[in-house]
C-alpha cells in the first residue's frame, strides 16, 4: 500500500520523507505465547493430576516455547528495520546497524522461498557482510510493500 497523502501546509515533509518502518505483529506474538502458555498449563494440571512425571516434559517444553515467544511481545516496541532519506537502520542481534545509501553495496527484497519467509537484505560496503530483516505473517509489512517503500526512499538520496 503505497502512502499518497500530500504535503502538510508549512511542514515541508512529504510522504517519502516519513520513515518507513518493518515492526513484529505484537497480537500475533501475543496470541501464540498466550496459547503456548495455556496449552503447558494444561499439560502441567494432567501431570499433577494423574501423578505422571512424562507429562511434566511438554508443559516445561511449552513453557519454554511460550517464554519465548513473549520475549518477541517485548520487543515489538522497537522496529526491525527502518529506512528513511538518509538510508537504513537495522536490528543486528541485541545492536543495531546503521548504513546512509551510498555506504550499501546492494539493498535488495528478496521474495518468500520454500519455507524461508521474505527478506529484506542490506549489503556492507566491502561485501563481507550481509544484513537482513524478516517481511511476512510474522511483520507489519509485505514483500510488495517493502519493495515499494525502500525504491522510494533510495532514489532521491542525494548521496
Amino acid at each position: 500500500m503505497v502512502d499518497e497523502r500530500p504535503d502538510t501546509p508549512g511542514s515541508g515533509e512529504t510522504a517519502s520523507d516519513e520513515p518507513f518502518e518493518i515492526r513484529r505483529r505484537i497480537a500475533l506474538f501475543a496470541l501464540l505465547g498466550l496459547a503456548a502458555l495455556g496449552v503447558a498449563a494444561g499439560f502441567a494440571w494432567l501431570a499433577w493430576d494423574r501423578d505422571d512425571v512424562l507429562l511434566w516434559v511438554p508443559a516445561a517444553v511449552l513453557a519454554l516455547l511460550s517464554l519465548a515467544v513473549l520475549q518477541g511481545v517485548r520487543d515489538a516496541r522497537t522496529p526491525l528495520f527502518v529506512a528513511d532519506a538518509h538510508g537504513v537502520r537495522m536490528r543486528d542481534g541485541d545492536g543495531w546497524v546503521g548504513l546512509l545509501w551510498s555506504e550499501m553495496a546492494d539493498i535488495r527484497v528478496e521474495p518468500r522461498e520454500g519455507l524461508l519467509d521474505a527478506r529484506v537484505k542490506v549489503v556492507s560496503p566491502d561485501g563481507q557482510k550481509i544484513y537482513t530483516a524478516p517481511l511476512g505473517l510474522g511483520t507489519t509489512v509485505s514483500a510488495e510493500e517493502a519493495e515499494v517503500q525502500v525504491a522510494r526512499r533510495r532514489s532521491p538520496a542525494p548521496y
